[in-house]
């Protein structure tokens, strides 16, 4: 399925005399469709995890008598997996190599849905989320760092997280489904797990070539260097303060999304449960639409107009009380703040030395994303307290945010201003 060509270094069977950063190195994409297309898989699997939560949550507080409070642990416990796994990437990275880890992630992944289909107690199916968060960050992170060595790598980047969008879109269907028409809502997770086994199988294949082999033949001595260089690297610091919140945005809004509108709209959960998927579907169709326009006319420029647009769909949802307005408004924001992750890793890649881009991507990937733990577990635990309407200043708050840290950017290079 995978044509490899000799710029593909390590992954190749190869001599000694095989250059170390030829990883770097750009690739041609029909040289590596195979990849490609697991690689998307794998982040589609991201998406499937990521947007099912917000969905069931209605669902699992009946079923397990919890509150608010206690729901949002669940993202505290996801967001632990992520952090571990952020920091654990370069080193894990360098004596697996990005197919090796890419496999590591996935098997880890279904590991947490194989203890929460059954419908185990609360702390263990609540324990669960700890290993779909290392693993959704293990895939994460190395399909970005492997995207990123392709030519283009503006538009593979926008393909690749409008393939997680359409995980996004599909998770919230299948779920409300399950949930809606049988009493085992928890049935979801048996599906993702068949899925996520297909996945193993899929990257097994593609990066059957040296798997389980570093990327570069001294990875592992330079390891520790890698990571204190990306770590002291001020631009990765300010970007993954971008990451933070922008995913933290991202999923508290979808995550919480049904909630706030059965509480506080007085939707029916059976019915609303589908606005989510409207919501992911603007996402997806923003990274797909808007990443060659946004790199033709400046991605510092661009965000920036994106970000007003999107404060003023956030208010619009949050001052209107009608639910057909709350449909239009939430899937026009999730249309221009999908394309923020992709440009910002296109724009950390032109940021920082080659040699930094494994490290630095996969630490931001990972870490950036960790918001999309940390945010709804905050969101989750203010409300239970304040009530779930707490969504929409935290929402206009985090908007904010990220403008503030895309200000700080310094933005060089190809980038365009």
């Amino acid at each position: 399925m995978d044509s490899q060509q000799e710029h593909d270094g390590p992954t190749e069977d190869v001599g000694p005399s095989a250059p170390e950063a030829s990883f770097f190195d750009k690739k041609d994409a029909r040289q590596v469709v195979g990849r490609i297309l697991s690689t998307n898989f794998a982040v589609m699997m991201g998406g499937l995890n990521d947007a099912a939560t917000g969905v069931l949550i209605p669902y699992m507080q009946p079923t397990y008598d919890i509150n608010l409070l206690q729901v949002s642990y669940i993202y505290l416990v996801n967001f632990c997996g992520w952090v571990i796994a952020s920091f654990a990437n370069i080193h894990v990275c360098a004596r697996l190599g990005t197919g090796g880890t890419l496999v590591l992630g996935a098997v880890i992944q279904c590991l947490g849905y194989a203890l929460m289909f059954w419908h185990p107690p609360f702390p263990l199916f609540m324990a669960a989320f700890f290993f779909t968060g290392m693993g959704v960050s293990f895939m994460d992170s190395q399909a970005n760092t492997f995207t990123i060595t392709l030519k283009n790598a503006h538009r593979w980047l926008g393909i690749l997280h409008a393939v997680y969008g359409v995980g996004t879109i599909i998770s919230p269907v299948i779920a409300n489904t399950i949930a809606s028409r049988t009493p085992s809502w928890h049935t979801y997770y048996l599906v993702v797990l068949v899925l996520g086994v297909v996945n193993i199988l899929f990257l097994l294949v593609t990066f059957r070539k040296g798997l389980f082999r570093p990327n570069v033949l001294n990875a592992k001595e330079t390891a520790g260097s890698e990571l204190r260089a990306v770590i002291s690297n001020r631009t990765i610091w300010i970007l993954n303060g971008f990451f933070f919140l922008y995913v933290g945005a991202e999923v508290a809004s979808g995550g919480w999304l049904v909630q706030f509108l059965v509480s506080v709209r007085h939707g029916d959960p059976a019915k609303v449960g589908y606005i989510a998927s409207g919501f992911w579907t603007g996402f997806t169709l923003g990274r797909v639409v808007l990443a060659d326009i946004t790199h033709k006319l400046g991605e510092r420029r661009m965000v920036f107009i994106y970000i007003a647009l999107a404060i003023a769909l956030q208010l619009m949802f949050w001052l209107i009380p009608s639910i057909v307005v709350n449909a239009v408004t939430i899937c026009f924001l999730g249309f221009f703040i999908g394309p923020f992750y992709p440009v910002g890793l296109y724009v950390l890649s032109e940021s920082i030395p080659p040699e930094l881009h494994v490290g630095a991507i996969g630490f931001a990937a990972s870490l950036g994303q960790a918001g999309s733990a940390a945010f709804p577990f905050m969101t989750g635990a203010i409300a239970s307290k304040a009530g779930v309407q707490v969504l929409q200043p935290i929402m206009v708050g985090l908007l904010v945010g990220i403008a503030i840290f895309w200000a700080f950017i310094p933005i060089h290079g190809q980038v365009r201003l």
